[in-house]
């Protein structure tokens, strides 16, 4: 009996050193604005006090374009919400990827406010004011991993280059991983993801000449980076939207894209076959234009037509028309 007495007596200890821990626990964390909501959404903050506090601190050390750049991409926020547009392929660029293969996907600037020029669908030159541009179709999701890369072919010191991927809609006025669902590695060696404010250290800086790939795991909506073949750490998690390499700059240069037309220079995603797309599609397109010369059959649908029935009155014979 006195053993049982001691043990609940130590039991009802434990229990209530363990409720006054709780609630110091809470009262801490309640008190430092952090108290975890899993949301579910990579890159939101845990709680609207915690991000009221970075933006104070953040709009502090911005300058007047970046501020008002900044305020106006909230504003595009909240009239275009993540998933306010259709995203998923559909059945015609479906069509066009089976046969067109990784030449389905090309860049789309908006000529509108994008201050960039798109040639050969996938080179890109940027001239003098921070924009970026996306291309036509999202990355697909059957496979394990999907990958692509961007060469830096013209970059000056002072220009700074993010590339990366985002859902849609997404403001063209500003670079991939500033703004929401967005993931980027950026010329000064960052990393941002849903970053407005600043950036987190992640690999070397970028110089003209340097190829930076961006890989896609569909199933865990990881994303990871290369740089000139050697692979980084995961640059985020969770990111399963549909996603579209996203290339962004604030001053003129020049990028050219790899989906797979080519090799990588990123040796596993070669071997594994990690492009968006076979090279050539698997359908074999519409025939051209004139491809009816020789062909008996296509010949007289082209050049067959069908005579116009007389204005006199037809008669009707007991043999047929007359």
């Amino acid at each position: 009996m006195p053993l049982l007495v001691g043990l609940v007596s130590t039991l009802g200890s434990i229990a209530v050193l363990s409720a006054f821990f709780a609630i110091l626990y809470f009262l801490f964390y309640t008190r430092q604005g952090r108290i975890l909501l899993h949301r579910g959404r990579p890159g939101e903050y845990d709680d609207e006090q915690a991000f009221l506090r970075e933006e104070e601190e953040g709009l502090q050390h911005m300058d007047d374009i970046a501020r008002a750049s900044y305020f106006q991409a909230r504003a595009f926020q909240d009239a275009n919400p993540a998933d306010s547009i259709p995203t998923d392929i559909s059945l015609s660029q479906f069509m066009a990827i089976q046969e067109k293969g990784v030449s389905a996907w090309e860049f789309e600037p908006d000529f509108e406010n994008a201050n960039c020029f798109v040639e050969a669908r996938t080179e890109i030159a940027f001239y003098d004011s921070e924009c970026c541009v996306q291309t036509n179709l999202p990355v697909p999701k059957q496979n394990d991993v999907y990958y692509w890369e961007a060469k830096l072919y013209d970059k000056p010191e002072q220009t700074l280059v993010s590339i990366g991927m985002c859902t849609k809609p997404y403001p063209t006025f500003r670079l991939p991983g500033y703004h929401k669902f967005s993931v980027a590695y950026n010329s000064l060696g960052e990393r941002r993801n849903n970053m407005p404010f600043h950036g987190i250290p992640y690999g070397p800086q970028l110089q003209q000449g340097d190829v930076i790939g961006v890989g896609f795991r569909p199933r865990t909506g990881t994303i990871f980076f290369t740089r000139n073949g050697k692979k980084l750490d995961d640059a985020a998690h969770g990111m399963k939207f549909n996603l579209f390499p996203t290339i962004g700059a604030n001053g003129p240069c020049t990028v050219h894209v790899n989906f797979g037309q080519a090799g990588f220079v990123f040796i596993e995603a070669n071997v594994k076959k990690w492009g968006l797309a076979p090279v050539t599609g698997s359908l074999a397109p519409p025939p051209p234009y004139g491809a009816e010369q020789g062909s008996i059959l296509l010949e007289i649908g082209r050049f067959w037509r069908p005579r116009k029935l007389s204005r006199h009155t037809v008669t009707v014979s007991s043999d047929g028309f007359s």
